[in-house]
């Protein structure tokens, strides 16, 4: 812990921002306290599910449609005295064109920011004030937009009465929408500094290419472009009773939750609403490995994924174990070869998607540079593990135990079964669909695992997204296929152009001279300088903030790219880690790295 509290305290002197990130970072995670290890683990026969199949028998939601075409779902459960709502508009990101991008999201967004009655900030104090919440989301590439809320039963008059405004009555003020969009572009820049969701990014476009479902976040141009009465347009387009769903679950009385809708949404008209087309994902083609430079990074994250199937398709339960046996937790083969037994990671883990639109496998984890190459050899040897070898008996039925067992767990919130409910609409499962879910488990074969393994993880077209710095890692990429460079903005490295006037003769850059540096931070900017001379072919330097001055040594200048150890000093305590630049248009641009910490990055120009 005194490891953890000295980075802590050292990320906080140096850009106090980012105090936060390293807390939790220190704590292992968003989840608390470190992860156990789980090596050596033996799970007995009292698992949490019989090894007769889990018979389920849903409670029923009462169903009604109001006069205006809306159609309910209440799920009545009277064990604690408050309720959980949703309305859900069977219409979201994947409705906007490549000219709307970011109204239904935004359009979420803003509806509890002001109405035509209420303001932004009376809303919050009358949620405040009833002890609710209320919220509304949407996504780039979703097929709905969700306005929820919660309380006490007994105030479930008023917070519908408060919901029916917000959904009915949006006013989209310009000042709002403006703070919003600030709020937005300066996530931007964040996002770009954060390897995680580089390769997130790039790993959404291989898969999808040009399909709506490729959507991760918004350009600045899109945010630029959206003004309040786009959202109104799209609020008026979408927003109708005959395209959505109203469910509720908790301490309520079925009959009065109508009545009430009724009345509280008697305003609400029908409309036509444009159907929303979801295009077919064209294939990503053969095996590529796409990297990701950040110079000087200490880290490679690293995604390894194939497409697979929608919702629907009768191979889900299957793959649900496939993947549950691969990387679905911390039981897992990917956690257990990369963490436990090789010590290149905290964590190694797989996921499988499926929308209504073809889903997506993929194996990630974030190792240190220097084992990259052995990491890669060990999630290439799980993928071809899965499909070459039968799971063992008591592998296979582990899996299975965990996925019903949670399943199982999640049963014990109304809330819970009300989502799967509403998956049921979303979806067109069968009416049974959940009474049969453990049963669908169960049946899963090994030879079901194996099938579906070889069917959707094809080597030939297993895709990879790397993030780490090029110069350590290309090379060794290189052995595991064909690599394309991209820098951080997304563009093809071989299109990266310094500004004219940067070199000197000999082909390297100057970076003598005092910069003064912006140090970026979620919601704000510090600000600070960096001072380097050059005596014969060697410099020297240091970088200055508010809270302190950090010498550089080692100091490595190549082309337009300069690397140096830095050692940063917070009460008394010092921590070496390094800081790298690229010198572009007469600028300075890149981050400060420490270990177990996460990037700082920086702007700078000459003095």
């Amino acid at each position: 812990m005194m490891k953890f509290t000295k980075l802590a305290r050292t990320y906080a002197a140096f850009a106090l921002p980012f105090a936060l990130s390293a807390l939790v970072l220190a704590q292992g995670g968003p989840g608390g306290g470190p992860t156990q290890s789980t090596k050596g683990a033996v799970i007995k026969g009292r698992a949490p599910v019989n090894k007769e199949v889990l018979r389920v028998n849903l409670p029923k939601p009462i169903e009604a449609t109001l006069s205006n075409g809306l159609r309910v779902l209440v799920l009545e459960d009277h064990k604690v005295p408050a309720f959980n709502m949703q309305m859900i508009v069977l219409s979201g990101g994947m409705s906007n064109s490549a000219d709307t991008l970011g109204t239904a999201q935004f359009t979420a967004s803003l509806l509890r920011e002001g109405t035509k009655s209420r303001n932004s900030k009376q809303i919050a104090e009358e949620v405040d004030a009833l002890a609710a919440s209320l919220s509304a989301t949407s996504g780039l590439s979703s097929i709905t937009s969700t306005v929820s809320a919660s309380g006490l039963t007994e105030n479930f008059d008023k917070i519908l009465e408060l919901f029916a405004d917000v959904l009915l009555n949006p006013s989209f003020p310009a000042d709002e929408l403006a703070k919003l969009k600030q709020r937005s572009l300066a996530g931007l820049r964040q996002q770009r500094a954060n390897p995680g969701f580089l390769a997130n990014e790039k790993f959404s476009q291989v898969m999808y290419g040009n399909h709506p479902g490729a959507r991760v976040a918004l350009t600045a141009d899109a945010i630029g472009k959206i003004t309040p009465e786009s959202l109104a347009r799209f609020h008026a387009a979408y927003y109708r009773p005959n395209n959505a769903l109203f469910a509720i679950a908790g301490d309520v009385n079925a009959k009065d939750v109508v009545a009430k809708l009724e009345k509280a949404l008697a305003a609400w008209q029908k409309g036509d609403v444009a159907a929303t087309e979801i295009p077919a994902v064209a294939d990503t083609g053969a095996a590529k490995i796409y990297l990701i430079d950040r110079p000087g990074s200490v880290q490679t994250n690293l995604l390894v994924g194939a497409q697979t199937l929608t919702r629907t398709d009768p191979d889900y339960p299957a793959l649900q174990v496939m993947n549950k046996v691969v990387g679905g937790g911390a039981s897992a083969r990917l956690f257990l070869n990369l963490r436990e037994d090789k010590g290149y990671t905290y964590g190694a883990y797989s996921n499988v998607s499926a929308p209504k639109y073809r889903g997506v496998f993929n194996a990630n984890t974030e190792v240190r540079t220097d084992v990259t190459d052995g990491s890669m050899k060990e999630l290439f040897y799980e993928i071809n593990r899965i499909r070459d070898e039968v799971v063992p008996a008591q592998e296979l039925d582990n899996a299975k135990r965990a996925i019903v067992g949670g399943f199982a767990l999640r049963l014990e919130q109304p809330q819970a079964i009300l989502a799967n409910l509403v998956d049921v609409k979303l979806y067109s499962l069968a009416a049974n669909y959940w009474d049969t879910y453990p049963a669908q488990i169960n049946a899963v074969t090994a030879a079901d695992v194996q099938r579906v393994a070889r069917k959707y993880l094809t080597i030939e077209r297993m895709q990879v997204v790397a993030v780490g710095d090029a110069k350590q890692i290309a090379t060794v990429l290189a052995k595991y296929g064909t690599v394309e460079t991209f820098d951080t903005e997304g563009k093809p490295a071989a299109k990266a152009e310094m500004g004219k006037g940067e070199m000197m003769a000999g082909g390297a850059a100057d970076f003598a001279g005092k910069w003064q540096l912006i140090i970026s931070a979620p919601g704000q900017d510090l600000p600070g300088s960096m001072v380097m001379s050059k005596e014969g072919n060697n410099y020297k330097g240091s970088v200055n903030t508010p809270l302190g001055e950090a010498p550089l040594t080692n100091i490595k200048v190549d082309g337009n790219q300069m690397k140096a150890n830095i050692t940063v000093n917070a009460q008394g305590q010092e921590l070496s880690g390094t800081i790298s630049g690229t010198l572009s248009d007469g600028g300075i641009k890149g981050e400060v790295s420490l270990p177990g910490l996460p990037a700082i990055p920086f702007t700078g120009k000459k003095q």
